[in-house]
């Protein structure tokens, strides 16, 4: 990491493999981006613990939001 203020931008269309490193103690998650290359993600396990659970939170609500999405608009009731 680098103290530039600039967001970082990592878009992945798969994960390769995930395994253990340090005594267990991290998460090398191996992604492919959308060029073929190759990225690992160096993830603390307590960090991983969060991760997950935001992850699965957001694909909740995009999965709620989907659905919402294709029922079409909702009427609007009459005043």
């Amino acid at each position: 990491m680098t103290d530039d203020a600039r967001p970082r931008v990592l878009s992945i269309t798969s994960v390769t493999a995930v395994s253990t490193i340090d005594g267990g103690d991290t998460l090398a998650a191996e992604v492919s981006g959308p060029d073929g290359g190759t990225v690992f993600l160096l993830i603390p396990l307590g960090a991983a613990g969060a991760l997950i659970t935001q992850l699965t939170d957001a694909a909740e609500r995009g999965a709620q939001e989907r659905r919402l999405h294709s029922q079409g608009p909702r009427p609007v009731p009459e005043a």
